[in-house]
C-alpha cells in the first residue's frame, strides 16, 4: 500500500511539473480579429521645457503617474514631473554615491500610495523615498526570508505598481541567467515594506534553446489587476491573475524575428552588434485603459549602434485586447512608446535632442479591415 502511494505520489509530481512546462512551452493562444484593424492617430505634440537649472542628462524611462509624465535620468540620479504641454513642474534630485538615502543609478522606479521606490542597479539595491524626495529607507530585498532555502534572485529590471503591492521581474540565483534560467520563476510580488510575499511565472521556453544572456523582461498590470508578462528574445505574452496563478499565453508572430542561436554573454561588442541585427527583440508592454495591451519591439540598425540613441531603432507596436485576440496592427511608430495616460493616450518620444526632446501624442483607434 505504501509503494502505490508512493508511487502515486512521485506521479502525481511529475504531472505538476509536466503541467508547468507546458503551460510555458505550448499551447500558444494565436487568435486574429477578423475584420477589425487598429491605426495610430496623432493629436498633438510638445517640447519639454528645459532650461540652465532643469536640464535632463539622459532619458532612460517614463511613467504616467499622479496626472503628470514622470521620466527618470540616469546620468544625474533624478526624476523630472512633466505636464502635458511640456512644462518641468517638479524635478526630485539625489546625491550620486553609495550612501544612505543616494542613489548611483536608477534601473526602474514606482510610485505608489505616496511612496516612491527606486531600484538602483548600480548598489543593487532599493530607496525609498516620499513624493517631496526624502529619504526614508534603503534595503536590499531579494532575498526571500520566507522562502524555505532562503532563496535569492538577480532584480529583472521592472517595477509595477498596483494596489498596495509592488510586482518586480526576477531570475532566481540558483539558476545561472545563461544556461538554465528556463528554469525559474519570473516575478516576485513585494509588499510596501520591501518584503517578498510569493515569487511566481515562467520564463519562456527559447531559453531553453539557446544560450541568451539577455533577461530585459517586459511587465505590465490592466485595471483589473491581471498581469502580462513577456521577455526581449520573445513575442509571447504570458497573463496571470493578481494573485500569480497563470492563466494563458499568447501572441501572433507576424513580422518579429525570433532569435534562433546563441547570444552568449562572452562575445565581443562587434559580435554582439552583428548579431542582434538579425533577430526582433520586445521593448515594452503597456496597458490602456481602453481595454487593450500594447506589445512594442524593436529591430536595430546601423544607426543605432553609431547613435546609441533608442529613437533610432525601427520601433513596432501590435495590439491584443485584454483577452489576448490580436487585432490587426504591427504599427511602424515615429519613435519609442514611452507611457499611457488615464484616458488612453500614447506619448511617443519622437526626438532625443537636449532642449528639443519631442514628445508625440497619440491615440488607438479601430477601424474595419
Amino acid at each position: 500500500m505504501k509503494l502505490l502511494f508512493g508511487l502515486f505520489f512521485v506521479a502525481a509530481i511529475l504531472f505538476i511539473a509536466c503541467e508547468q512546462n507546458r503551460h510555458s512551452t505550448n499551447n500558444v493562444y494565436q487568435n486574429t480579429l477578423k475584420q477589425k484593424k487598429a491605426e495610430l492617430y496623432k493629436s498633438g505634440q510638445f517640447v519639454i521645457k528645459e532650461d540652465s537649472s532643469s536640464f535632463i542628462g539622459r532619458v532612460f524611462n517614463f511613467k504616467f503617474r499622479q496626472g503628470k509624465i514622470v521620466l527618470a535620468d540616469v546620468i544625474q540620479p533624478s526624476l523630472f514631473f512633466i505636464d502635458t504641454k511640456g512644462n518641468i513642474v517638479k524635478i526630485l534630485r539625489w546625491k550620486k554615491g553609495e550612501g544612505p538615502g543616494e542613489i548611483k543609478r536608477i534601473g526602474e522606479f514606482e510610485i505608489l500610495n505616496d511612496r516612491i521606490y527606486i531600484s538602483d542597479n548600480v548598489n543593487l539595491r532599493w530607496s525609498v523615498f516620499d513624493t517631496s524626495g526624502n529619504f526614508i529607507k534603503t534595503t536590499r530585498i531579494f532575498k526571500d526570508t520566507k522562502s524555505k532555502n532562503n532563496a535569492s534572485y538577480y532584480d529583472g529590471g521592472k517595477m509595477v505598481g498596483w494596489g498596495n503591492k509592488l510586482f518586480n521581474c526576477i531570475v532566481e540565483v540558483k539558476y545561472d541567467r545563461e544556461f538554465n534560467q528556463h528554469k525559474s520563476k519570473s516575478i516576485a510580488i513585494i509588499d510596501t515594506t520591501l518584503v517578498i510575499e510569493k515569487v511566481f511565472g515562467f520564463m519562456d521556453e527559447i531559453y531553453s534553446r539557446f544560450r541568451i544572456y539577455i533577461l530585459a523582461p517586459a511587465m505590465t498590470i490592466d485595471k483589473n489587476g491581471f498581469i502580462y508578462y513577456t521577455q526581449r528574445p520573445t513575442y509571447k505574452i504570458y497573463k496571470y491573475d493578481s494573485n500569480g496563478n497563470y492563466l494563458k499565453v499568447f501572441g501572433v508572430k507576424g513580422r518579429f524575428r525570433v532569435i534562433d542561436e546563441d547570444l552568449p554573454r562572452n562575445l565581443s561588442y562587434d559580435e554582439i552588434n552583428k548579431k542582434s541585427k538579425k533577430f526582433s527583440s520586445t521593448e515594452g508592454l503597456f496597458s490602456s485603459p481602453k481595454g487593450y495591451i500594447l506589445h512594442q519591439f524593436v529591430e536595430l540598425n546601423d544607426k543605432f549602434f553609431e547613435t546609441r540613441s533608442f529613437i533610432d531603432r525601427i520601433n513596432y507596436l501590435k495590439v491584443y485586447d485584454l483577452e489576448g485576440n490580436y487585432i490587426n496592427s504591427e504599427i511602424k511608430l515615429p519613435g519609442v512608446l514611452m507611457t499611457i495616460d488615464e484616458e488612453g493616450k500614447l506619448y511617443i518620444y519622437e526626438k532625443d535632442e537636449p532642449g528639443n526632446r519631442i514628445i508625440g501624442v497619440y491615440e488607438i483607434k479601430f477601424i474595419d479591415d
